[in-house]
């Protein structure tokens, strides 16, 4: 649930020296369950806006936990980035090779669990969007067996606050801007906004006194000591800055103060000015325009009044112009990835070998030349070539691809030779709404903000599935035949218990037989066989093994039959009634064992009271005990050894020892002869025959029945 509050409340300084500034309550967002990390489908995004400039924000931190966090201490990310998702890689996952992962305004935040309330600040930060990713570090990979990973969920509650400080002295072109600084005003902010059709500003400031005057300018935010994006000192009171071309509707602040606080003695009064630089070398923009299509993040840019996706600039000598196209990111795309496509080719009347390259800068906010561009966003095009640059979770900003043209041949050369550069700008979700072989490209949603992203199969990871540092696709064969085939130890506990006239225990045990192979078919990453639903397999499988565990332990107790079907029946229902509730809570399952296996054991014990001796032979004795230590390696295996990693094969063993484990529970039918203490059976369709009884060895409780016709006594040895 998002809340926005907007509180506005002026406070006006009784003293001088003090602004009056506005103080906002930003977004609160309560009760955000967070997730361990796997992939960006695990994280949590939230938006928060800063709509005036400011010098300190604080986004406040508190965490709550319900379940069993005992021994559960994760490390918590909270990740800031101005105008963008956070583009990260918490695992050490590697991008693909053509991707551009560097970012602007990014910063990282962990903190323990154990800090229940904390506080992110940001000094001067910039005015408008951020957005915070949120997630639980996953401990080391696929070394968490069932008991580490308790069950424990975690909620982070933030919000956002800070202080609005009011820039009332704005600059406009070609009007001086009369600034005084003196021991109550040690610093001033001014501002200017720029418009359409803007060339390179010159900023001019003049002063009476010869101290050193310090000017800081910084694009949507206000500037510091340490965050500006130009920086002059007015040295005998005259000094310039000059800006270069910057994209329309951006704000920039000023800020002047002295370098040495002992010339505010008395008032230093000075002006500002700010004119446009009208150059011939000034990079001309081509703005674009989106061409929309089906999918989410799914369009391309394409130069005003045309329709082509395809972009081609002939360069040669008598076209050495420097060409900016200009493209906008916003919220409607900044949950994909953009993709820049080139291809060149070269044509020369003399040579094909001749010197000659494409310089291609991309930028934000203003268009750059090669010479000034950042590292990871330039790069060099050769003749004859495809190339490919992709830009995942692009910022919000008006960003500009600028091209020129470089020759180092002779004069000769350069003027015989032309190069053609055709050209795509397009968007789309994840890597071309793929992820490679191993990876599905989803579309998600999380606090209304949408996104794509790749959820990756068989170990691979990264934002385009491309990693295969841990790839498991050569265990897919072994990891699938483990899995189904050892669920073929139940065929003779199947058969032991026909053999012995189970038939609601031999039915019971071959349906988890049959339901576990064809879940686990069906539950693979890279090939799945289902034979329907999945979701349906998993709860028949989990029903299975649940009533496995209910039907065997009820069939030990020494009770009447009919009692015994009773509770195989109300058995089944709790299993089928738990696992439609939570077929992962341990807890229930524990509880449900603990009541059947104490149920039995309460049958051995008051039937040993009346008979006035142990019921189990030293046989049964023996037999119960093997079975008990195959089942208890099985579950130890299956609670404290069972990993991501070792998964295929414990749980393969898992299978196998429950299974032998039945063999050595289930009671053995006993033929007994006339002569020795038997049971014996008249049948009411005969007269005066005596046939041999047959019973289950501790499954009928000792009795003794009376009618008119016969006496029937059964005895258990």
């Amino acid at each position: 649930m998002i809340i926005l509050i907007f509180v506005l409340c002026i406070h006006y300084g009784l003293t001088t020296n003090q602004f009056s500034f506005g103080y906002d309550v930003g977004q609160y967002y309560s009760q955000i369950r967070i997730f361990e990390y796997t992939d960006y489908s695990d994280v949590k995004f939230l938006k928060f806006n800063i709509y005036a400039p400011t010098t300190l924000a604080n986004w406040s931190i508190t965490l709550n936990t319900d379940g069993q966090c005992n021994n559960y201490f994760p490390t918590i990310h909270f990740n800031l980035q101005y105008g963008a998702y956070p583009l990260i890689a918490p695992r050490n996952e590697s991008f693909p090779e053509t991707y551009i992962s560097s970012r602007h305004d990014l910063m990282l935040t962990t903190f323990n669990r154990t800090i229940s309330n904390g506080t992110v600040q940001l000094d001067n930060p910039l005015s408008g969007t951020w957005f915070a990713m949120i997630f639980v570090e996953r401990p080391s990979i696929n070394t968490k067996s069932k008991i580490s990973t308790s069950n424990c969920n975690i909620y982070l509650t933030t919000w956002l606050d800070y202080q609005a400080i009011p820039v009332l002295l704005t600059l406009t072109i070609d009007r001086p801007l009369s600034i005084i600084l003196s021991n109550n005003t040690t610093f001033v902010y001014t501002s200017y906004y720029t418009s359409t059709s803007n060339s390179r500003l010159l900023v001019l400031s003049n002063w009476s006194s010869n101290c050193d005057i310090i000017i800081l300018a910084r694009i949507n935010g206000l500037p510091n000591s340490f965050q500006y994006d130009y920086r002059t000192i007015c040295k005998n009171g005259l000094c310039s800055i000059e800006i270069d071309q910057l994209a329309t509707f951006l704000w920039i602040y000023f800020r002047i103060t002295v370098d040495n606080s002992t010339c505010l003695n008395t008032p230093l009064f000075g002006d500002m000015l700010i004119r446009s630089i009208d150059e011939i070398n000034c990079i001309q923009s081509y703005p674009t325009r989106r061409i929309m299509y089906n999918y989410y993040y799914d369009f391309v840019y394409v130069p005003l009044h045309t329709n082509s996706s395809t972009h081609s600039i002939v360069f040669n000598r008598n076209n050495v112009s420097i060409y900016s196209y200009e493209f906008i990111v916003d919220e409607k795309n900044i949950g994909g990835t953009i993709h820049f496509d080139f291809e060149t080719e070269l044509k020369s009347l003399n040579s094909l070998n001749a010197s000659v390259n494409i310089l291609v800068c991309l930028s934000k906010n203003q268009p750059r030349r090669y010479h000034s561009c950042e590292m990871d966003y330039k790069l060099i095009l050769k003749p004859n070539s495809l190339t490919v640059r992709s830009l995942p979770y692009p910022e919000m900003a008006l960003w500009y691809l600028t091209l020129e043209y470089s020759c180092n041949d002779s004069t000769t050369e350069c003027d015989n030779t032309t190069m053609v550069i055709n050209f795509q700008i397009l968007s789309s979700q994840c890597t071309r709404q793929k992820c490679g072989i191993y990876g599905i490209c989803r579309i998600m949603t999380s606090q209304q903000n949408i996104f794509s992203t790749c959820t990756c199969v068989a170990g691979y990871r990264g934002y385009g599935c491309t990693d295969s540092t841990y790839s498991d696709v050569s265990r897919y064969l072994p990891s699938v035949l483990f899995l189904t085939l050892s669920n073929l130890m139940f065929i003779p506990a199947v058969i032991f218990a026909l053999y012995n006239r189970l038939y609601i225990e031999a039915l019971v045990y071959f349906f988890n037989m049959f339901f576990s192979t064809f879940y686990h078919a069906c539950d693979q990453e890279i090939r799945r066989f289902c034979i329907f639903k999945y979701d349906g397999l998993q709860l028949s499988d989990f029903i299975g093994s649940y009533a496995s565990f209910v039907i065997t332990l009820i069939t030990m107790s020494i009770i009447p039959r009919s009692i015994k079907v009773f509770l195989f029946m109300l058995g089944v229902l709790t299993c089928v009634v738990i696992n439609s509730r939570d077929r992962f809570d341990n807890l229930q399952f524990i509880a449900l064992i603990a009541i059947t296996f104490g149920f039995t054991l309460v049958t051995w014990i008051v039937i040993s009271i009346k008979k006035r001796r142990v019921q189990l032979t030293r046989k049964r004795l023996l037999c119960i005990l093997l079975g008990l230590a195959f089942s208890i390696t099985g579950i130890v295996l299956f609670a404290f050894f069972e990993t991501d990693d070792t998964y295929w094969y414990i749980h393969s063993l898992w299978h196998m020892f429950m299974a032998i484990s039945i063999l050595f529970f289930l009671p053995q039918k006993k033929r007994q002869n006339i002569g020795r203490k038997s049971s014996i059976e008249l049948n009411s369709n005969t007269t005066s025959n005596r046939s041999v009884g047959v019973v289950n060895d501790g499954a009928a409780l000792p009795t003794t029945e009376s009618n008119n016709q016969f006496d029937t006594t059964i005895s258990i040895a």
